[in-house]
């Protein structure tokens, strides 16, 4: 084989290879999961959420036009945002965080708490305004009755903390309760997937369903090894992507979302950005 040959065999190699880095950070999926909340009535059953995470924006990567279409042809009963909407790197993108807001709001009524880009860019009045103006509601530690005719659950939202390590314990502590909601089925809104277990220790207010984000599946996933770092988690990080359940507490689960954008790392390998629709049985 002549050394031309070579030559063009390697350019072609890196040519796929690029190739392939630019599909893992445009190529969006869409993932499907059903989960059955504990108490629950059949006025819930079938009802639909689409979670979106780390969108990073503008460095989202993914067509915003494209994720709207896909996010409206899931005919959602319920949005939920779970964190770092926009990249703490630079200015306040306000045109696109508002577009974005907008669109969702025309779809379904839609929910946001805030992640760690969202709170360290020196702009959270400014985030929650534009997105309140759009009608998302953002949850600040706080706790909203989400009503289907006779049934509903309890839609929860932590806020970010300047050092979770020294917050307070339970995590949930500042989420108040009325009394009628204490006993409902309870989702949670929370950025971090590293603090599952905290997010477990009130019973009074241990969510059956936890949506979170920030893990950007690892990055790099790898067979039989799954992602390689995360914020928070370090290197092979125990919650990075799809279900898990708690050993102690099995009817308990947490959602982490693969994420949208990339932060500081800017590929993705064997890791596309995705939608999570859930589906609730």
């Amino acid at each position: 084989m002549s050394g031309w040959t070579n030559f063009f065999i390697v350019v072609g190699l890196i040519v796929l290879f690029g190739l392939y880095l630019v599909s893992q950070n445009k190529w969006l999926e869409v993932k499907h999961v059903h989960i059955k909340l504990p108490n629950s009535g059949k006025g819930v059953k079938g009802k639909k959420i689409v979670q979106l995470s780390d969108l990073h924006l503008p460095r989202q990567g993914v067509s915003m036009l494209k994720l709207v279409k896909k996010v409206e042809l899931e005919k959602p009963d319920l949005i939920v945002l779970t964190g770092d909407l926009v990249d703490v790197r630079g200015n306040l993108p306000e045109e696109k965080l508002r577009d974005f807001a907008q669109s969702m709001v025309s779809i379904a009524p839609t929910y946001a708490v805030t992640g760690n880009h969202d709170a360290n860019g020196g702009y959270l009045q400014e985030w929650e305004d534009i997105l309140t103006t759009a009608g998302v509601r953002v949850l600040i530690d706080e706790a909203e009755w989400i009503a289907f005719k006779e049934d509903g659950f309890v839609l929860m939202g932590l806020s970010e903390k300047e050092d979770f390590d020294r917050a307070p314990r339970p995590i949930l502590r500042g989420i108040s309760l009325t009394e009628g909601m204490k006993n409902q089925p309870k989702v949670l809104l929370a950025h971090h997937p590293e603090l599952f277990e905290d997010y477990l220790m009130d019973l009074t207010r241990a969510p059956d369903l936890i949506l979170s984000g920030h893990a950007h599946g690892g990055q790099i996933r790898l067979p039989f090894i799954g992602g390689l770092f995360s914020p928070g988690q370090g290197k092979l990080p125990k919650y990075t992507d799809g279900v898990y359940y708690h050993p102690d507490m099995p009817g308990n689960r947490m959602i982490v979302n693969r994420g949208i954008g990339n932060s500081t790392f800017p590929f993705r390998f064997n890791n596309r950005p995705e939608i999570v629709i859930v589906t609730l049985d």
